[in-house]
């Protein structure tokens, strides 16, 4: 759950948007084969958030792994090399266009893809999304990473034990628009409401766009308006790591708490070296995985994304679609140095 300030990966999230109005995913034909009832006979195209982002080949890689268990074809992985709304808009009109039975896209901001999900919808192509939702009525269904509100929780719970239940804290997000991260944000204040975390404030909520950058120069604002600073909750790995950096190159309170989600194949040097105690993230090979399973069953008609349906997602098993439309890939992983090299395989993009 895009771009570079250490060898690393981001968190962004993906999108699109066209024009027209149609019905909702589920109840569209299958496009690009007319009968086409299975991803054994036609292709999905997956759109991330960007493509520059180990992330997101994890889940490219899952969702391929999936492909050769179930015998179908293996999926077209497009996007745009940094996150782009246009970008992203250009390549869901493009796969509806030349054929794609299905779409999978990670959603930048779900307003401005919301048209050109309906429109390839009413063309026939089965659309879902996942890691980041896009607006209900333009997919049949999302592939949540896991609960909002258990990523969210597990996050803030990270902080707030590293903090002692006491001091001021900041957030750096990635876009003002993703949704995945605000309603983590959300989860998070929620937890923050109860009484054992009545001695932590906190002072402002800053946007650095998952762009390494930006997201360094938002941390030094930080540490410049609030000196006293003793905590930061970065829910992207962008912007945990430019976190981690500002306070080094600033030398800034050396107890300042960092945490929130991490890339293991990249971070898991800042927890062995103790910059970052621990961070959360989910399994993107698995959620690319079950994602490839959930559009076959779309596409078979054994779903439609009404809450109740269930299907059979290889590995992962027998997966039931929630409320909102929502399957989770599972439980939030929390990473420290004692178990992250355990871990990897849920990070492999070849």
């Amino acid at each position: 759950m895009h771009k570079k300030i250490t060898a690393t990966v981001a968190a962004v999230t993906l999108a699109a948007g066209l024009a027209a109005c149609a019905p909702t995913n589920g109840a569209a034909p299958a496009a690009g084969g007319g009968n086409t009832k299975s991803l054994k006979d036609c292709t999905m195209t997956m759109i991330p958030k960007n493509t520059d982002n180990p992330f997101f080949a994890a889940g490219a890689y899952g969702a391929d792994e999936a492909a050769t268990d179930m015998g179908g074809k293996k999926i077209n992985y497009t996007g745009t090399a940094q996150p782009d709304v246009p970008g992203q808009i250009q390549r869901i009109q493009s796969a509806s266009q030349q054929g794609s039975c299905g779409i999978a896209v990670s959603g930048l901001d779900p307003d401005a893809l919301a048209p050109a999900l309906t429109a390839a919808a009413s063309r026939g192509t089965k659309v879902i999304s996942y890691d980041a939702d896009v607006k209900k009525d333009a997919r049949a269904f999302w592939v949540a990473p896991a609960t909002d509100a258990s990523l969210g929780v597990a996050q803030f719970k990270l902080l707030a034990k590293q903090m002692g239940n006491k001091g001021n804290y900041a957030i750096i997000s990635a876009q003002s628009t993703a949704a995945g991260q605000n309603a983590w944000i959300a989860a998070a204040a929620e937890e923050a409401k109860k009484p054992e975390y009545a001695g932590m404030k906190l002072v402002k909520t800053v946007y650095g766009n998952d762009v390494p950058q930006t997201s360094y120069d938002a941390a030094v604002s930080l540490f410049q308006a609030y000196p006293e600073l003793d905590g930061i909750l970065a829910p992207t790995p962008v912007s945990l790591q430019a976190a981690v950096k500002a306070k080094a190159d600033q030398k800034f309170n050396p107890n300042l708490v960092i945490t929130g989600l991490g890339w293991p194949p990249s971070d898991g040097a800042l927890l062995k070296s103790g910059a970052v105690k621990s961070f959360v993230l989910w399994s993107p090979r698995d959620m690319g995985y079950l994602s490839y399973y959930a559009m076959d069953a779309l596409l078979s008609g054994k779903i439609t994304g009404k809450e109740g349906d269930t299907f059979e997602a290889g590995r992962l098993g027998k997966r039931t679609i929630g409320a909102n439309g929502e399957v989770d890939t599972g439980e939030p992983l929390v990473f420290t140095a004692e178990n992250v090299d355990s871990l990897m395989d849920h990070f492999k993009t070849k």
